[in-house]
């Protein structure tokens, strides 16, 4: 598979072979693309859906059948996938060279690549501890999840606060180091941020907060943990939820402009070569309701994003921008944490508790009297979160409407008038 065709488009390629891959290749097909697919994805296998790694597939609560993203898998699609890293890309010749040592040519490239988590290092600077990216990571963090066991968590995102309640889920001792007050802080913001903390207080987890890293001895098959003042934590099993880097080491040199991701217009067209887009996690997009760059790497995300990369590879002369809000959920002790938004840690937050059975909180991020609200979080409220989804971006008038209505929802109950 070396020789372009022609000028047209017969061949697409899809770099990555996870959510944003698998959605590009469906939506391509399902709107009538009949020429070549190829799929560039070093994890042998059917694509599969990452967000349940840690969550119900960690807690065996959901079998791997269940995670396959395609019914039918790839050959359904007629996908040729290649089980190889991305190692250049060549834009004047329209080429992708893989580890294997193949090289792809392409008409359309769709830069699908997303993100590899951050590892942290012992002192003698080896990698030590568990990531979740991928099914292999859940699988070895699973089989270590055994009665007895204590498992620590670094860091104070989404991945660490899942992996903490799972392992409470599963009757195990947990903690979370996390270097701000409160979990989720720097996404959430402070109000909500200390609900959630409170909740995985109240659920057994040991938050140690406002605490950084000294050093990291391994200790057989766990680790010991030095902080910077002092204290030392032991580990049977240590969870690392530190953050991830955009996988965009393979396009040096290629002319593809890379800050924090690939850096794309409102239609996922990266800049520096023609016909090529980034979609989902490793884009770096430029966001119309914000008027500036963002990357956000949630699952909802890259599979809207494919259906517009998707139109746009086929319909170059009628090209569709990007404009959905971020949707992103997260399950945490029983309760669905659903967010819609962008949620400004210095916004202003009503944190509400509406009246009902059983009651639903739910929070309003809100900016001023011209901003309008940024961001809505429910919790435990999947229809309410649906209603908002619809409204979003809220103008200032609904924002403190909706303000209104849950104070009054929060607010007692008036006596019943008795019935004469």
């Amino acid at each position: 598979m070396t020789t372009r065709t022609s000028a047209a488009l017969n061949r697409i390629v899809i770099v990555g072979g996870s959510v944003a891959g698998a959605r590009t290749a469906q939506a391509l097909r399902s709107r009538g693309f009949a020429g070549e697919l190829v799929v560039i994805e070093p994890h042998a296998g059917e694509a599969y859906d990452r967000p349940p790694l840690s969550k119900d597939y960690l807690t065996g609560a959901r079998a791997r059948a269940q995670l396959d993203l395609i019914p039918g898998g790839w050959a359904s699609l007629d996908v040729h996938v290649i089980t190889a890293s991305a190692a250049s890309l060549d834009t004047a010749s329209r080429a992708v060279t893989v580890s294997d040592g193949q090289v792809i040519t392409y008409d359309g490239l769709v830069i699908a690549t997303g993100l590899s988590p951050r590892k942290l290092l012992t002192d003698d600077g080896e990698p030590i501890g568990h990531v979740i990216g991928s099914l292999a990571d859940a699988d070895a963090l699973r089989a270590k999840l055994h009665e007895g066991a204590h498992v620590v968590v670094v860091g104070g995102g989404f991945i660490a606060a899942e992996a903490a309640s799972v392992a409470r889920g599963l009757g195990l001792r947990a903690s979370i180091i996390n270097r701000h007050a409160n979990l989720l802080q720097g996404s959430l913001g402070p109000v909500v941020s200390a609900h959630i903390a409170a909740t995985h207080l109240a659920n057994g987890v040991d938050l140690i907060s406002e605490a950084r890293l000294a050093s990291i001895a391994r200790d057989g098959d766990g680790a010991v943990i030095t902080l910077e003042d002092g204290r030392r934590v032991h580990a049977d099993v240590l969870v690392v939820g530190v953050g991830s880097e955009p996988n965009t080491g393979w396009l040096e040199g290629s002319g593809i402009r890379v800050d924090n991701g690939v850096i794309t217009d409102a239609r996922c067209r990266a800049f520096g070569a023609a016909g090529v887009y980034a979609i989902g996690d490793v884009a770096h997009f430029y966001d119309v309701h914000s008027a500036k760059p963002r990357r956000v790497g949630h699952w909802n995300h890259a599979a809207d994003q494919a259906t517009i990369v998707a139109h746009n590879l086929l319909h170059r002369d009628d090209p569709i921008g990007y404009r959905e809000a971020p949707y992103f959920w997260s399950d945490q002790f029983g309760e669905k944490i659903q967010v819609a938004g962008y949620p400004d840690p210095d916004a202003h937050v009503d944190l509400l508790m509406l009246d009902g059975a059983p009651p639903r909180r739910v929070a309003v991020y809100t900016h001023g009297d011209d901003d309008g609200c940024g961001a809505v979080v429910t919790f435990g409220w999947p229809r309410g979160m649906a209603a908002v989804r619809r409204l979003l971006p809220l103008d200032p008038t609904t924002a403190e409407m909706l303000v209104e209505l849950g104070k009054l929802a929060a607010g007692p109950r008036p006596a019943p008038v008795p019935t004469p």
